[in-house]
């Protein structure tokens, strides 16, 4: 199989798991918002969002440790996997007690802390599910999650969707998701014994010296870029209780939708680029350059249509009587989503150019700020201060991500082509921003086709064109 081959291969199954998995979460959450109340919607994404951030503390880089050392040692992936396991499993424990004390000594209702509860085994079984996907990337073979996370996620979503026409207990939808994982798992063992056939759970606690260097830089990066990002929530439902946290949710969901873009499309890259940096710069540069164009053009008409009509989304999603505080958060939140989407391109040129402690650290600063200001912002103001802070911990990131590749800045953004976009963008807005009472069924698709004319006959060239679409790029999946 050729490398062509192979990427459009790994991409299209990395692209079906990704899809598959965000589409299901976001159909759920958006049914729970609008059929529950925003206390229990809130408890309910509190108890979620707690179990992802201790999933970043399980998984600490365990995951992408064993994908690089069993795609280069595949003759040693027995005891690859179990030295890793051992690690994992430490974490996972320690994970799960983390889940476990907050539930027990932390001030919050009485049901949030039974959601907390089952969402610890939740946390538990995703971080060993997720483990075995990681060796399936080792040996590429990303078909088996894909057909697993489809199966499993459509399993959910019809259990959730009857449940929830039943007016069930939402204890009762938070154990269904439970389940879902624990299928998920038993799933992943069959397909992960066929991968490797002496499939061991037994834990060897030797030779780990070598590789805590690694381990430490990753899973620090792993965690606390996570945690800046979502520990918002948390804080919320500590500081402030169920609604500003269900409040905040109903639309911090929503713009996880399209950060998916960047996630498939670096994760597809990723080897491509580090392989460009050490064997043609100039070719590692340009990939990197027309990446951040093509995510640029992408957020802009998303980001536009998300601020300027954020209380008709509102309205249309949930009703017109339920989330109404969730208007300005949507607002905030779609300009801090046009800077996710700003600097993933900037923060994958650090990474494949061996620069990931710049990253690690800057992650690290920022939840630590995110923190601080939030003891400020989220007690004045509730889920819209908790926008705000967010809006201000990811402009932090971008900034020490653009100082160190500040050359790069200059080249990628500071040329007339790029001006001209902001431009041509902002003139967009303001006209849309003056008909912000035009229905969205009309405005979503005009927006979309003026952009759509703009990038294909001015933004692009002819051959930045044809080569976003060539297997350099990672992406051929897209051609027929």
């Amino acid at each position: 199989m050729t490398e062509a081959v192979n990427i459009r291969r790994n991409s299209f199954f990395s692209f079906v798991s990704a899809i598959a998995r965000v589409a299901a979460n976001f159909v759920l959450f958006w049914l729970i918002a609008r059929y529950y109340s925003e206390e229990i919607f809130g408890q309910f994404t509190f108890a979620q969002s707690l179990s992802t951030n201790f999933l970043f503390l399980a998984d600490f880089g365990f995951d992408m440790l064993l994908i690089t050392e069993v795609s280069r040692n595949r003759n040693q992936s027995t005891a690859l996997f179990r030295k890793y396991y051992s690690l994992k499993l430490i974490f996972s424990l320690l994970a799960l007690f983390s889940m476990w004390f907050i539930a027990l000594f932390i001030s919050l209702s009485f049901q949030a802390k039974l959601l907390i509860m089952i969402f610890s085994f939740f946390m538990i079984f995703s971080a060993l599910t997720n483990f075995l996907f990681a060796l399936f990337k080792g040996y590429e073979k990303l078909e088996y999650e894909a057909s697993i996370t489809f199966t499993v996620n459509i399993i959910l979503l019809i259990s959730t969707i009857v449940l929830i026409i039943l007016k069930t207990s939402i204890l009762l939808i938070s154990i269904v998701f439970l389940l879902s994982r624990v299928i998920g798992f038993i799933a992943s063992v069959f397909f992960a014994k066929k991968v490797q056939k002496d499939l061991r759970f037994e834990p060897i606690f030797r030779g780990f010296a070598d590789t805590w260097k690694k381990v430490l830089t990753f899973g620090l990066f792993l965690l606390f870029n996570n945690l800046f990002f979502q520990i918002d929530t948390i804080l919320l439902g500590i500081w402030k209780g169920d609604y500003e946290v269900g409040v905040y949710q109903s639309v911090f969901k929503l713009i996880l939708l399209p950060l998916i873009i960047p996630d498939i499309f670096t994760n597809a890259l990723m080897p491509t680029l580090s392989r460009l940096f050490s064997s043609n710069i100039e070719k590692w540069e340009k990939t990197g350059f027309l990446l951040n164009k093509l995510f640029t053009a992408l957020i802009m008409p998303i980001a536009i249509l998300l601020f300027v009509y954020s209380e008709q989304i509102v309205n249309l999603l949930y009703g017109g009587d339920k989330y109404q505080e969730a208007i300005p958060v949507l607002k905030i939140l779609s300009v801090t989503m046009f800077l996710r989407f700003s600097f993933e391109s900037f923060s994958l040129m650090l990474t494949t150019s061996n620069r990931m402690s710049i990253r690690m650290w800057s992650v690290i600063s920022a939840t630590f700020l995110n923190i601080g200001l939030n003891y400020f912002f989220i007690n004045r103001y509730g889920a819209l201060g908790a926008s705000i802070v967010s809006l201000i911990s990811n402009t932090f990131v971008l900034l020490i991500y653009l100082f160190f590749l500040r050359n790069l800045f200059y080249k990628w953004i500071v040329n007339i082509n790029q001006i001209m976009l902001y431009v041509f963008s902002f003139i967009v807005f303001i006209i849309f921003l003056s008909l912000e009472n035009l229905r969205i069924y009309m405005a979503f698709p005009l927006i979309l086709l003026i952009f759509f004319l703009y990038l294909y006959v001015i933004y692009f060239s002819k051959i930045e064109k044809s080569f976003i679409l060539s297997s350099e790029m990672g992406i051929t999946f897209f051609r027929k």
